[in-house]
């Protein structure tokens, strides 16, 4: 971005800089250039550019005018010209989002909201003294990770797994990836997969963190987990019990806390569903030497 008029004259920003998007896919590429006003002649918000066969190299389209405004797109075989896109009468579609009492607290909406409000009343002190708050708690939490030797790792992104061979070698340039695998076939199961990695709309439920494998990720462990074996599976769980055989036994469990298994008896195996997997694990009490 260039800032024009700083010394004399009426202010001006300008985007200078080469775009290139490609299509692997169908073996297209395009290089659109956002040209910059010249000191004696030219005009602002102009664009240049063309569409090339990436496999023979053949220029396909030649792009030209302005993205403030019209942008044309001309057939290079028949001279043909059409309207690619046409920015001054294109209407703006609002983003949706979630109001702000639905928002987590690290979400950007709400986690720069009195900074931003500070901005809006031009109070620039208070804008400073709110931005500076959540840059002095990031740099104490880093300080804290490096103490503990905890790895940063983002929520909803990954690494790339790039390097010759792997499954998305030619990324490398890419810090970070989406965790997320959107695969679906047509436009509503990726939609539905796009959703599904976190909240966006109003009234959705905060999404479970993912693993380096795009899945939800399992819930951190409660009070009643942390051991061996999973006491903490619910009464209507359905996996089979082990039959209570004594009016003793069944005294024992009525006194437990609810949502045990029953204790582990001697001939009946105790199973356990793994909460990943689902595979159902059976421990069984050890013989006597």
């Amino acid at each position: 971005m260039y800032a024009r008029g700083i010394l004399f004259g009426k202010m001006k920003y300008e985007l200078g800089d080469h775009s290139y998007v490609r299509c692997p896919e169908n073996g297209l590429s395009a290089d659109i250039e956002f040209k910059t006003k010249g000191y004696f002649g030219g005009t602002y918000n102009a664009i240049g550019g063309v569409i090339k066969n990436e496999r023979t190299g053949e220029s396909l389209y030649e792009l030209s005018g302005m993205w403030s405004g019209e942008m044309i797109a001309k057939n290079v075989l028949t001279g043909q010209k059409e309207m690619l896109f046409n920015a001054s009468s294109a209407k703006h579609t609002p983003p949706l989002v979630r109001p702000l009492e639905e928002q987590e607290e690290r979400e950007s909406q709400k986690l720069w909201l009195k900074t931003v409000q500070a901005i809006k009343e031009s109070n620039h002190v208070a804008a400073t003294d709110e931005k500076s708050k959540i840059e002095e708690r990031q740099r104490e939490e880093a300080a804290q990770r490096q103490e503990s030797g905890v790895e940063w790792q983002p929520k909803y992104f990954r690494k790339v797994r790039g390097g010759p061979g792997g499954s998305e070698e030619g990324e490398e340039d890419l810090d970070w990836i989406l965790n997320a695998n959107i695969d679906g076939s047509t436009p509503k199961m990726k939609a539905q997969q796009i959703l599904s990695i976190a909240p966006i709309l109003k009234g959705q439920p905060p999404m479970p963190a993912l693993n380096p494998n795009g899945q939800p990720a399992p819930p951190p462990p409660t009070a009643a987990q942390g051991n061996l074996i999973d006491f903490d599976q619910p009464a209507t769980s359905s996996v089979p019990q082990a039959p209570t055989q004594s009016h003793s036994m069944m005294s024992q469990q009525a006194d437990a806390p609810a949502g045990l298994q029953e204790p582990l008896q001697p001939g009946q195996p105790l199973k356990r569903v793994d909460t990943l997997t689902s595979d159902v694990d059976e421990f069984v009490d050890a013989k006597p030497l």
